[in-house]
């Protein structure tokens, strides 16, 4: 199964909306948080395609969660946007609760980085931001859950 996962879109919709028409038939989008409202209206046109979100630290009255957890295919996901877990410090808080919640895999934003790292089992994985900056270009993450494993890859838009 494929997971699609993006973050920080910022009020970027188009750039949301694109990642939905660049992936059909995904079996799950997930955004990251900070961009909630542009994910919100990319749900008003993919009304089928099964989404989930948490509220980022710029997602201002917003009511979403501010943490996930699935399970696909035996596999537990957990997602957050990051900032509780003070990702920009690095990243030993957001696996301590990824440990705790006996997830697989941890998606997380706020730091407009992709990273993929796997420790002793886990993978903590960013998608990186889908607005554009001077830093990084703009990305997004399709997480294949498959019999051989989980792999993960950071596409840029």
């Amino acid at each position: 199964m494929r997971i699609i996962a993006m973050s920080d879109s910022h009020g970027d919709f188009s750039k949301v909306r694109r990642v939905f028409e660049e992936n059909p038939g995904a079996g799950c989008y997930i955004h990251l948080g900070d961009g909630a409202r542009d994910f919100e209206e990319a749900g008003w046109l993919f009304p089928d395609a099964p989404r989930r979100s948490v509220q980022g630290n710029c997602d201002f009255g917003r009511e979403e969660p501010l943490s996930g957890l699935l399970e696909i295919e035996g596999k537990r996901i957990f997602f957050t946007h990051g900032h509780l877990w003070r990702v920009k410090d690095g990243l030993e808080e957001l696996e301590r609760a990824a440990r705790e919640r006996r997830a697989d895999v941890a998606l997380y934003g706020h730091t407009h980085r992709a990273a993929a790292d796997y420790r002793e089992g886990l993978w903590l994985i960013n998608p990186g931001s889908l607005r554009n900056s001077r830093e990084t270009p703009p990305g997004y993450l399709a997480l294949d859950i498959t019999p051989a494993g989980i792999v993960p890859v950071l596409r840029k838009i």
